[in-house]
């Protein structure tokens, strides 16, 4: 009897905690659908890439991103010995897509270009100090000295940061009533965020802590990137919800 007691326990009374990390070919990711197909639990990484999820030995795991390729792992016993490192590449972005559906040159959000601006930087500093670039001085022209000076003018410049705004949710609610680009089309059919729960969403939006600086017009690709990812985490959480 107690061979069949045995044999008869669900395979989830065999899982253990398993910790892993999510990379692409730039940095960490957060925000990806972690996914035990054997057991019908999921998780998510957090800002670190980092996840934890229950499993077994021969347990299915799929990463899900709408900004990278899907990639399914068969867990085995060694993945339990340390921390599972997963790489996903990176797919078309989704991000283009939206911008062009609602027919938003992406290149409007560049910013400046850095080389522009060290150039610039140079020659504001070639008026104010013009015998330290002349080529007729007893050093002659020193490209080293010329950068070393350059870069102990960016650094002089730099001040205090300022404390960082967040983004709250009658900020959120009012920016898709009133920005030309960040509408209701955009909320509704391109976020999947219904009339209904828009407010949840904001509200969602708001624990996540989303830095005020990305309303601002060259920001505002980094903003569609967050809130197409935090779109399907809310949307996941309200799955989760009315199962319950």
């Amino acid at each position: 009897m107690k061979y069949l007691i045995f044999f008869l326990l669900p395979l989830t009374a065999f899982a253990q905690e398993i910790s892993g990390k999510v990379y692409d070919s730039e940095s960490t990711v957060k925000g990806i659908d972690v996914y035990n197909i054997s057991q019908k639990t999921i998780a998510y990484t957090d800002g670190e890439g980092n996840f934890t999820i229950y499993a077994a030995v021969g347990d299915t795991l799929s990463f899900n991103s709408t900004f990278h390729n899907p990639k399914i792992i068969t867990l085995t016993k060694e993945d339990f010995e340390d921390t599972l490192i997963v790489e996903l590449i990176k797919t078309v972005n989704k991000l283009k897509e939206i911008l062009l559906e609602n027919n938003i040159d992406p290149n409007d959000f560049n910013a400046v270009k850095q080389e522009e601006s060290i150039d610039k930087t140079i020659t504001e500093d070639s008026k104010v100090n013009p015998h330290l670039y002349s080529t007729s001085s007893q050093y002659g022209f020193d490209i080293v000295r010329i950068v070393g000076m350059v870069s102990k003018l960016i650094k002089g410049k730099k001040t205090k940061p300022s404390p960082v705004q967040l983004l709250n949710a009658a900020s959120l609610d009012s920016l898709f009533k009133n920005d030309e680009f960040f509408n209701q089309n955009l909320l509704i059919h391109d976020l999947k965020i219904p009339k209904s729960q828009q407010q949840l969403f904001f509200d969602y939006c708001e624990s996540s802590q989303i830095n005020k600086e990305l309303t601002e017009k060259e920001n505002k690709l980094e903003l569609l990137e967050e809130l197409v990812i935090l779109s399907e985490e809310h949307q996941k959480v309200m799955q989760f919800s009315d199962e319950d």
